[in-house]
């Protein structure tokens, strides 16, 4: 049994007895594993590591003459592992996991068994490729689209709620009775609802509010997945951040600019894994000086995911991450909550994008925008292609994997 620990403190672990090998093979992968994970802050990578030694381990249990240890791993073996694997992408990346754990071993310190395990295999050719300029135009415009109706929403209710707040409306009037059911909302997350004798729940103030969907009730004041997928979208393309950031990105600080007295300057910080472990985080400075600068989007990002930021750091104080969104079905989804390498559900809020719907289920590495006027787009997350943008960096060189795109 390995036990592998998160950046978040939790532990998994991975019982090497599953393996169908013979017990000595099983302590040595084991051991190899261990000692590989020492550096791992991810469950992510150790899932991925532990799913490729069992493909090792399903390859050896399947030869006729099955090796008791490391020590029978011959040429030969290595040579149909390698003719297995090697003409794939996905194979390629087997191959190469496999390799760096046993090269650790001493009993391939050398040898004709060494030269083969090290024997190169011809690099994969990216399968995936940026956004050409056009398409990425109407990826952020789709995202602009989604965004804007969200933020225009809260932002109405907003005033709403501020003048009821400061009692600048008329008592028992329509929006002075709106307006306590906003105060409701935004201090509980939902709006007043009532218990059927089926069971059922059944909104208060239908009527007032105009329906019972989500954007004529907890949507007032709290952006949607969906919606905050596209925020995800507009600040990556804005800023070329890796998508996995927004799980765990702290809301910005803000200060005046230095000699402008209309400006206000942000200091976001950036989580960056590939850095290596003691400088996983920068600080980058962004300034909203106008409505065309960079930094409208993040006062933008501030005051729509204002309400669900308050609320949660008064249901689990210490809460400030930037990126949330109201959940269409807290309990359903809080009980399934599994990732270990996101914030769990706060009450009826969800930190990041990746709880994104497609088609009505649930998708761990898949997040989209649905845009009826332009079409619906699909990005891979990150568990699949870890460490990448959706778009081209604009201030940057480097490239970036595409994002699939589902046509009409």
């Amino acid at each position: 049994m390995v036990k592998v620990v998160n950046k978040a403190g939790y532990a998994k672990a991975f019982d090497f007895s599953e393996l169908p090998v013979s017990e000595p093979m099983q302590r040595s992968l084991a051991r190899l594993y261990a000692a590989r994970s020492r550096a791992w802050t991810s469950h992510e990578t150790a899932k991925t590591c532990w799913s490729r030694v069992m493909t090792f381990a399903t390859f050896l249990s399947e030869l006729e003459d099955t090796p008791e240890d490391l020590d029978g791993v011959t040429v030969a073996v290595l040579k149909r592992w390698r003719a297995r694997h090697v003409s794939t992408v996905t194979g390629k990346a087997v191959l190469s996991t496999v390799r760096l754990l046993l090269q650790q071993d001493r009993r391939f310190a050398g040898g004709p068994v060494t030269e083969e395990l090290l024997r190169r295999f011809p690099a994969a050719k990216p399968s995936k490729r940026s956004y050409e300029n056009d398409e990425r135009k109407r990826v952020v415009l789709a995202a602009q689209r989604q965004f804007r109706a969200a933020r225009l929403r809260i932002e109405e209710n907003n005033r709403l709620l501020r003048a009821w707040r400061a009692g600048e409306l008329e008592e028992a009037s329509r929006d002075w009775r709106l307006g306590e059911v906003l105060d409701h909302l935004a201090r509980t997350g939902d709006v007043p609802r009532s218990i059927l004798p089926s069971g059922q729940s059944h909104v208060d103030h239908r009527n007032l509010l105009g329906g019972s969907g989500p954007e004529q009730t907890w949507g007032r004041l709290f952006l949607s997945r969906m919606e905050l997928t596209a925020l995800a979208v507009l600040l990556s393309d804005r800023f070329a951040w890796n998508l996995k950031i927004y799980d765990r990105m702290p809301a910005p600080t803000a200060g005046p600019s230095m000699g402008e007295k209309t400006s206000i300057t942000y200091q976001v910080q950036v989580e960056k894994h590939r850095a290596g472990r003691g400088r996983w985080f920068s600080t980058e400075n962004v300034t909203d000086s106008g409505a065309d600068s960079p930094g409208r989007l993040i006062t933008q990002a501030l005051e729509t995911t204002a309400h669900g930021r308050d609320l949660a750091t008064r249901l689990r104080p210490g809460t400030d991450l930037l990126m949330v969104a109201r959940l269409y079905a807290p309990a359903r989804v809080a009980h399934r909550h599994q990732d270990t390498e996101r914030p769990r559900p706060v009450g009826p809020l969800v930190n990041g994008h990746r709880d994104a719907q497609v088609g009505g289920r649930g998708v761990s590495r898949l997040v989209a925008i649905r845009n009826p006027d332009v079409w619906p787009v699909v990005f891979p997350g990150c568990g699949q292609f870890k460490g990448t943008t959706p778009f081209p960096a604009r201030a940057s060189a480097r490239r970036c994997e595409s994002p699939v795109v589902v046509t009409r």
